[in-house]
């Protein structure tokens, strides 16, 4: 074959095999997209509520104290018109304008956006931290409902996620879940007995969030057996100042401390303590297996 047509039929071959890569990456990009999107926009089942918001004064001061704990205000901002929690351009997550969803939500759709991560319409809350919520007992739903409806009503609902290619993809690979927890398989901290049950609350829905929701560590934070090596003095000091057992400022500790865990009273910091040193020392529960023939 004459050099000419060796060099026209490499070049068309060429040609075929850049159309072809090109194709693929196109038909990549459409299934990460059309994966994604069916993930984004499912539909989960609302379970229903009986839950109301209570009355007085009491319900909205405790209320607030819920709230504090639970670390919504880190996210809500103190305002509760919410911020923005990852900006980054493949995904952009704001938290919700909680004084503009009063308008609109219902006792029920508040309980489902704590406990469940819905939103009304049944999409999935994607920044929502409800598997620290999920066992929430209706008194604390209920007062912090109360708190956010006696706060005044004002601008408007925030912009749902957006999502761009790298966090669709890691959606396509699970790395990226929504936060709609199917409240049988929630992990929660062990079980150290009903004496424990206040302590063992405690660090569901103030320290899971950190610790993992086992609270045997997570990416910075340490697993929570630490907290049984520090003295009670010791461990006061940490909830209130965020300082080690060493006296020195922890960074990431010292934060959360000013603004969620030194309004904790002192019974709840002593029933956190006694459950975290039960953790350490004593087996916990275990759970009833059902096996089937």
């Amino acid at each position: 074959m004459p050099a000419g047509n060796v060099a026209v039929t490499i070049a068309k071959w060429i040609s075929v095999l850049a159309g072809c890569a090109a194709a693929a990456y196109l038909l990549l990009h459409f299934y990460v997209y059309l994966t994604a999107e069916a993930v984004i926009e499912r539909r989960y089942t609302l379970p229903s509520s009986l839950i109301q918001a209570t009355k007085g004064t009491d319900a909205v001061a405790r209320g607030q104290h819920v709230m504090t704990i639970a670390g919504c205000f880190g996210c809500h901002g103190h305002d509760l018109k919410g911020r923005v929690l990852r900006g980054d351009p493949h995904l952009v997550e704001t938290a919700g304008n909680l004084l503009a969803l009063s308008k609109s939500y219902s006792d029920g759709d508040f309980e489902r956006a704590i406990r469940r991560g819905l939103r009304p319409d049944a999409r999935a809350m994607w920044g929502m931290p409800s598997f620290s919520y999920a066992y929430m007992p209706d008194k604390d739903v209920e007062d912090i409902i109360a708190y956010i409806r006696a706060q005044p009503q004002q601008g408007a609902p925030t912009p749902r996620p957006k999502f761009g290619w790298l966090a669709r993809r890691a959606i396509v690979d699970g790395t990226l879940v929504p936060s709609s927890p199917d409240s049988p398989s929630i992990i929660m901290p062990a079980d150290e007995g009903p004496r424990f049950d206040g302590g063992r609350y405690l660090a569901n829905v103030g320290c899971a969030q950190c610790h993992g929701a086992d609270l045997s560590g997570s990416g910075y934070a340490p697993d929570l057996n630490v907290g049984a090596s520090y003295t009670r003095a010791q461990f006061f000091h940490l909830m209130r100042a965020g300082s080690s057992r060493n006296g020195h400022w922890l960074p990431t500790m010292g934060p959360l401390a000013k603004a969620r865990f030194y309004f904790l009273h002192d019974y709840e910091i002593d029933a956190l303590y006694a459950y975290l040193i039960a953790r350490k020392t004593i087996p916990p529960i275990p759970h009833a297996v059902t096996t089937t023939h």
